[in-house]
């Protein structure tokens, strides 16, 4: 499913997973775009898992070890790289992910040209 939305905010929060064996905290992250739906007026909480070469960097810090504060600055450096507010874009659900019809997540990538 494709949808044309305008970005109303967007973040890079963290969150705190625990590792299973030692029970230390692992911070994690991921890139929530509020938008609205331009043909349905609806608004969406999205979920992006790929688009930015910042996140693609994080991803290869985080899996090498590099200490939390190496992985905050690329965070830093990838909250600058969100889309602006009221930018358009076009994306491609993947999946839909949450408990309950108030609590959605859409998970999406960007739209590919001619897709």
């Amino acid at each position: 499913m494709l949808l044309d939305a305008i970005v109303l905010s967007g973040d890079v929060p963290e969150m705190v997973f625990y590792d299973q064996a030692t029970g230390a905290p692992k911070p994690g992250y991921s890139i929530r775009l509020n938008v609205i739906d331009v043909s349905t007026d609806e608004k969406y909480s999205v979920q992006l898992n790929d688009g930015f070469a910042e996140l693609e960097e994080m991803k290869q810090l985080k899996s090498q070890g590099a200490p939390p504060d190496a992985v905050r600055e690329v965070v830093e450096r990838l909250k600058a790289a969100l889309p602006p507010k009221l930018s358009r874009l076009s994306l491609e659900v993947l999946r839909i992910k949450g408990k309950s019809a108030s609590f959605l997540t859409l998970v999406c990538r960007f739209a590919q040209a001619g897709a």
